[in-house]
């Protein structure tokens, strides 16, 4: 095969991917009514998503330098993201006190969640046990159910750059 082929391979493969994961009906799967982030403190969905529309976002592990970049892009366009109301959430695997670190250290102004024993990252088939969440961006509706999702990332494609072009924040009103 050559590298043109490969390529369009993997162009195809990728928007395959988008219509599979990023269908607006994707999922009859609920958000939990109630959890607790990394520090204790009770998150309640429908207060969160009074008037918001949430945005969990999923981390491979706490030591992927994509998922890193990522969280950083989404830093730097919050403003954006504000114009149409989404608030987010971040669901890591692994350790407590590992994502306490993580957290702290890239400053991401929204809660992280540990996803203990994969439970949360199962309910939307994301869990890759025994170490990893598949990388994902989920924006629910009000009643916590899926309203759209993107799943995985390709080479050159990533989730925040899908939640923007879904969003198309620069055009609300």
């Amino acid at each position: 095969m050559n590298l043109l082929n490969l390529k369009q391979t993997k162009i195809s493969i990728f928007f395959l991917s988008v219509l599979l994961t990023a269908n607006p009906n994707a999922s009859e799967t609920i958000f939990p009514k109630n959890i607790s982030d990394i520090n204790g403190d009770k998150i309640s969905f429908s207060t969160l998503s009074k008037d918001k529309t949430v945005c969990l976002i999923t981390i491979k592990s706490i030591t992927c330098p994509i998922c890193i970049e990522q969280l950083e892009r989404i830093k730097k366009k919050v403003l954006d993201f504000e114009k149409c109301n989404l608030t987010f959430l971040v669901l890591a695997p692994g350790p407590l006190e590992g994502i306490k670190e993580f957290a702290k250290k890239i400053k991401f102004p929204f809660p992280f969640i540990q996803d203990k024993n994969f439970s949360i990252s199962k309910i939307f088939s994301l869990a890759n046990p025994p170490f990893e969440i598949i990388p994902a961006v989920i924006l629910f509706e009000k009643n916590g159910y899926v309203k759209w999702r993107q799943v995985g990332r390709s080479f050159d494609y990533f989730s925040d750059q899908a939640l923007e072009d879904y969003q198309d924040c620069e055009n609300w009103i």
